[in-house]
């Protein structure tokens, strides 16, 4: 890890972690969730996710991994932080987020050797989560062919009833209640972690991969 990123998680206090596999197999992670409104540094941030909400319902998206809570994705080239939101927002679930406010970030750590012609931040990156409201909404700025196959508002009682991951569900409950900061993590070791929110980004960033593969950036 380098001495900046191992500095800042020095003063971090983890709320819940899990094991995951990308890359169909060949990528073990670990994902450890932390909250706060403290930013790591931007050069590890590499994607933006919220946890959205109306009228104190969280929005709860499926797809073939499960439901998760978390939706987002990864940062382009030259994008700011809330435009990556705004966008993979808009292209997942067709809402548009406002009164945007930090709850934590993720710090997504291989468990392998880096691969080959491996494009970005080794071995640790980070996702930032936000909280935000939902705004417009807009259904043709959903993606037709997106991964993401429904979305829709869930009292949180009933959010946490799914089976989500320790990371989300941990990341859900203090949304929602508010948690103090020294309650003790809640971990899952020794396991692959939930499919659904890792799952998805999974399967989005080997599409990604694919799509670079072929030269279409």
């Amino acid at each position: 890890m380098s001495t900046d990123l191992a500095r800042f998680l020095a003063t971090q206090t983890p709320l819940a972690s899990e094991l995951d596999v990308w890359g169909e197999g060949t990528l073990p992670l670990r994902i450890t969730a932390y909250w706060g409104q403290e930013m790591p540094p931007p050069a590890y941030v590499t994607s933006v996710r919220a946890m959205v909400f109306r009228a104190g319902e969280v929005l709860v998206l499926r797809n073939a991994d499960g439901p998760h809570v978390l939706p987002g994705g990864r940062r382009e080239v030259g994008e700011s932080l809330t435009a990556t939101l705004c966008r993979e927002l808009g292209e997942e679930t067709g809402w548009r987020p406002c009164a945007l406010q930090p709850l934590g970030f993720c710090r997504l750590q291989h468990l392998s050797p880096r691969p080959a012609a491996y494009p970005y931040p080794y071995p640790d990156f980070c996702w930032l989560i936000y909280r935000a409201e939902a705004g417009a909404f807009d259904a043709a700025a959903r993606l037709a062919d997106d991964y993401e196959q429904d979305a829709r508002f869930y009292p949180p009682a009933a959010a946490l009833a799914l089976p989500l991951g320790p990371v989300q569900r941990a990341l859900l409950e203090r949304a929602v209640n508010d948690v103090p900061l020294h309650v003790r993590p809640y971990v899952l070791n020794g396991s692959v972690g939930s499919r659904n929110l890792l799952g998805t980004a999974r399967a989005k960033d080997e599409r990604v991969r694919r799509d670079e593969s072929r030269g279409s950036g």
